[in-house]
């Protein structure tokens, strides 16, 4: 009985927020590990819950091969024409977005490098393809990594994205003007979000099943995103707000404090 009052008082208190107050209660609660997201067994760790889709069939006797004459050998195949270049390799300029009092410097970019479909070998036999309008079973991954503001032909990021099933991909982000490094830390992070976003899309996934792990070297950026800290250049105000809209749309994500967003990539 204790405890369902104390449950219902925690209920009551909740009710009392503001429906922004309840977003950054939800958060808070995301980022300590105290919600859990909700699982279906049938969803989750599909070989484990019908154990016999991973038996292996059992052994077939072998067929004696035929054994082919030289002369019925078929003729040497042509290699082939030059490849056309990767498209990993064509810049795509993105859209300029609007400009205005309260948007940050930054007002374009250039990804190189889009990340490609790309399988990754022995794969983890839980990596298998998710239900139709589903995202990975696994965390999407997200890591930030460098973002070099002074250099001389243009200032630039980068971040990895690490989709379950393949390979890990860097993605190089170049901006327009010299933006300060939170700015960049936001482009980066808005820019990974959008091209999740878009994959999902493409695949005919939900974005509400989906869960993210994002790994980030600033602590300041944790802070503000999880209303902590409120956002210290005001410029960036718009450019937060979009952030904190992205991730609402995910099912479940965390963000992590690391030296080293590369020990994310595992």
């Amino acid at each position: 009985m204790a405890d369902a009052a104390r449950i219902q008082t925690i209920v009551e208190a909740i009710g009392r927020l503001s429906p922004a107050e309840r977003r950054n209660l939800a958060r808070r609660l995301r980022v300590s590990g105290l919600l859990a997201a909700d699982e279906l067994a049938t969803d989750r760790q599909r070989l484990s819950v019908a154990p016999a889709l991973g038996v292996t069939p059992p052994p077939v006797a072998p067929v004696a091969a035929q054994v082919v004459p030289p002369s019925a050998a078929p003729p040497p195949v042509a290699s082939p024409g030059p490849q056309s270049p990767s498209a990993s390799a064509v810049r795509l300029r993105m859209a300029t977005p609007p400009t205005g009092s309260d948007m940050p410097a930054v007002s374009g970019r250039v990804v190189l490098g889009s990340p490609q479909h790309e399988e990754a070998p022995d794969l983890d036999p839980h990596d298998m393809a998710p239900l139709p309008g589903r995202a990975p079973e696994r965390p999407i991954v997200i890591a930030l990594r460098s973002a070099d503001i002074e250099a001389r032909d243009g200032a630039s990021g980068v971040y990895m994205l690490h989709w379950p099933g393949h390979r890990p991909q860097s993605v190089q982000v170049r901006f327009s003007g010299r933006p300060s490094l939170e700015q960049a830390h936001y482009e980066m992070l808005e820019t990974a979000l959008q091209a999740v976003m878009r994959r999902l899309r493409d695949s005919q996934a939900d974005a509400s099943t989906a869960r993210l792990e994002i790994y980030l070297t600033s602590d300041q950026l944790i802070d503000e995103l999880i209303g902590e800290e409120p956002v210290a250049d005001a410029r960036l105000m718009t450019q937060h707000d979009r952030v904190v809209d992205l991730l609402d749309r995910f099912d479940d994500w965390r963000l992590l404090r690391t030296g080293d967003p590369q020990a994310g990539a595992g």
